[in-house]
């Protein structure tokens, strides 16, 4: 079990980094623009997004949790699946207040 505590550990700090990562590169790049502009996508596609992202989430964490005695080896790609649903929610998240 100890293996699994690992490797939630460093699923959440993975998404952590994520989602700092995008947040800096998406302020950064709005900060840096002389006009603000909004995004040109409709709010369906926002919807659409974060279900996509929950989806792979949920999914991810789900399949960490039913397969606890795999190494960080092997659970690295659901890993990554995770990071990448929170970093699709942290831009969709940034696009609708933005909105």
């Amino acid at each position: 079990m100890k293996n699994y505590a690992k490797i939630k550990l460093f699923t959440f700090v993975f998404c952590l980094v994520i989602v700092i990562f995008v947040l800096f590169v998406q302020l950064t790049g709005q900060s840096l623009l002389k006009s603000q502009c909004s995004y040109l996508d409709p709010v369906t596609i926002d919807f659409l997004a974060f279900g996509v992202a929950i989806f792979l989430v949920v999914e991810g964490l789900y399949r960490i949790n039913e397969h606890k005695n795999m190494g960080l080896k092997k659970q690295s790609t659901r890993i990554v699946r995770v990071g990448i649903g929170c970093a699709i929610i942290t831009l969709h998240i940034l696009q609708f207040l933005h909105k």
